[in-house]
């Protein structure tokens, strides 16, 4: 009886874990890049760098060595945006769009803004990083996160998963009072 409790509560314990993990890729799926300035980007214009037939839609290839962001998306008021979902660490994420920025520059492709997407900051990123409004900070520093876009530096916005849904319906209410 004692062992059959042990391995309904191990099963209980594991299937707990197994939907915590499948709700956290649910929570970072790729469908909904941030609501930026009321607009949302083309779907044909969101290109997942990961897939070699959207770079070379693009015109552009990457070099294999160096790190690549998730996405290159074009919002219609003509800003391109380099969009991470949060991989390994957000220092991780901050050189996978530093990279991915360097390189669309050097293919003469636009980069205006740097997203990145987390669940949120772990206890041993909030040491250094810091969230203020939709910026990511070095809190050290208590400068704003910025990467080189040729000449210029675009400052790295970030998002939780949560703030995405919130914009997408305020977005939606904006559409339906549009089509009244």
């Amino acid at each position: 009886m004692l062992r059959t409790i042990n391995h309904y509560r191990s099963l209980k314990c594991a299937i707990s874990v197994i939907s915590s993990s499948l709700s956290k890729v649910s929570i970072l799926a790729r469908d909904k890049p941030p609501v930026i300035d009321g607009l949302v980007p083309n779907p044909s214009e969101r290109y997942d760098l990961d897939d070699a037939t959207k770079r070379h839609l693009l015109n552009v290839s990457f070099k294999a060595h160096l790190p690549v962001a998730d996405e290159y998306d074009h919002y219609p008021n003509c800003r391109w945006a380099v969009v991470e979902y949060k991989s390994r660490s957000l220092r991780n994420s901050v050189e996978q769009l530093e990279s991915t920025a360097r390189q669309l520059v050097d293919a003469l492709k636009k980069v205006d803004l740097a997203i990145i997407v987390a669940i949120r900051l772990n206890d041993k990123e909030k040491e250094i990083y810091r969230k203020k409004g939709n910026i990511l900070y070095i809190k050290r520093t208590n400068s704003p996160v910025s990467i080189p876009t040729g000449n210029n530096r675009v400052v790295v916005n970030i998002y939780e998963p949560h703030e995405i849904d919130k914009q997408y319906q305020e977005y939606d209410r904006s559409l339906s009072k549009w089509q009244s």
